[in-house]
């Protein structure tokens, strides 16, 4: 299946096989963000389509690719399409999957893909895992969908072969708990499979904010809110996760990591266009966790 990901067991062995690509990356990419859109292959049409370069995302003027060449065809954009791909791959049909969202394209075609996956939304912080609760539609009205909480979920132990999120953790506020769950509902040899904002090249992880015992909001950084479909005003981020992310696997209790990156613009999957050095440029790339069989 077309493009292919390369698989890459440490940070390092990662940085060090696009070291040499790098500049080139950036003339390409600049290239692309300079264009309304491109014509490029959408793995999930998977025929060439209209990708709109802009997504919405921007670092001061400059497009944040990893957000837009946005598939005219079926509303995934790149990131989502790279995930989408790489599940494709992990499980086959009648994998019993969940995903972190309920109303995306992504989720429509990932429930086309594997009937049964359990599709939630985050609600609030008091809601219950597991129940349903209404949710803002983009017309005024509501839709019901499943809350799950990552640091809390409903779901039984080793009840999943693989459970999916997109660009879900930085937003977590405890992001060991998250992945620890994550890793106790998976089955003995499960996948999690994941994208999120996550930069090789910055040393270490930069804690945000975090919540106090009465769980009211510690910032210890700038605020930075992403933009989000559920919430006008944007969700807060807690963490840019940096080259030291796989230790916080490893703590969660993954036996097994692994980043699959995937540079082919034909495809739409270049970094996020961050022009201003290396420590916030992303590649395209899905994160695998691997519980022990």
């Amino acid at each position: 299946m077309y493009p292919q990901s390369t698989w890459f067991d440490t940070v390092d062995a990662l940085t060090d096989a696009v070291a040499d690509s790098l500049g080139t990356m950036r003339v390409i990419d600049a290239g692309i963000a300079a264009g309304a859109a491109i014509d490029g292959y959408c793995v999930h049409c998977e025929r060439v389509c209209l990708l709109q370069v802009n997504g919405g995302a921007l670092f001061g003027e400059d497009v944040n690719l990893r957000e837009g060449l946005v598939c005219q065809s079926c509303g995934l954009n790149s990131r989502s399409r790279q995930l989408y791909l790489a599940a494709r791959r992990a499980f086959p049909h009648g994998s019993r999957l969940a995903l972190l969202e309920a109303f995306s394209p992504l989720a429509r075609y990932a429930e086309a893909a594997w009937p049964g996956i359990q599709l939630s939304e985050f609600h609030d912080s008091s809601a219950r895992s597991g129940q349903t609760y209404e949710f803002p539609d983009n017309e005024g009205g509501h839709r019901r969908a499943f809350h799950q909480d990552m640091q809390r979920m409903s779901f039984a132990d080793q009840s999943l072969d693989g459970i999916l999120h997109n660009d879900v953790l930085e937003h977590v506020p405890d992001a060991l708990a998250g992945l620890q769950e994550c890793h106790r509902v998976l089955v003995d040899g499960g996948t999690s499979l994941f994208t999120m904002p996550w930069f090789p090249w910055l040393p270490s992880t930069l804690v945000r904010g975090r919540l106090d015992e009465q769980g009211a909001l510690l910032e210890l950084l700038p605020t930075e809110l992403h933009g989000d479909g559920l919430r006008p005003e944007g969700i807060y981020t807690f963490y840019n996760f940096g080259a030291d992310f796989a230790d916080l696997l490893g703590r969660a209790g993954f036996s097994k990591i692994a980043f699959g990156c995937c540079y082919d613009p034909f495809a739409g999957f270049v970094t996020n266009n961050y022009r201003y050095g290396d420590d916030f440029l992303m590649l395209p790339t899905v994160i695998r966790a691997t519980k022990a069989a």
